[in-house]
């Protein structure tokens, strides 16, 4: 949801009124904790949940992984496993076996910072 909307009037943006807006951010962030405990039987208090401005997104941590929710699409949020700096999100989670793939196997990377591969051609 959009914090402003242009004003059939002028080309000023309107701010929504800051009611709308709250309900707005209440509802991701029930809606994070809902799909934290679906997914991992973590019960995440709303304090703990922190949103955009917009109300657009929602996160939390979670024993030191940041979970995001964006729209209707739950991932977790790492820095670059290279050089730590960076934040890259991860394909959806929709079943535990997503969640496992992400934490176990997952390991995001600047392009700079990707390993490279051994030549074909090794010289023993």
């Amino acid at each position: 949801m959009n914090p402003h909307f242009a004003s059939p009037m002028t080309s000023h943006p309107i701010p929504y009124p800051r009611a709308v807006v709250d309900a707005a951010r209440l509802r991701l962030q029930r809606r994070l904790a809902d799909r934290l405990f679906a997914l991992t039987a973590f019960v995440a208090p709303t304090e703990a949940i922190i949103t955009d401005a917009a109300g657009q997104s929602a996160s939390t941590m979670v024993d030191g992984v940041q979970f995001r929710l964006r729209g209707d699409e739950l991932m977790i949020v790492r820095p670059c496993a290279h050089c730590g700096t960076g934040r890259f999100a991860s394909e959806p989670l929709e079943r535990p076996a997503d969640l496992d793939y992400a934490l176990a196997v997952w390991a995001p990377y600047h392009r700079e910072c990707e390993p490279q591969d051994p030549p074909d051609d090794v010289s023993w």
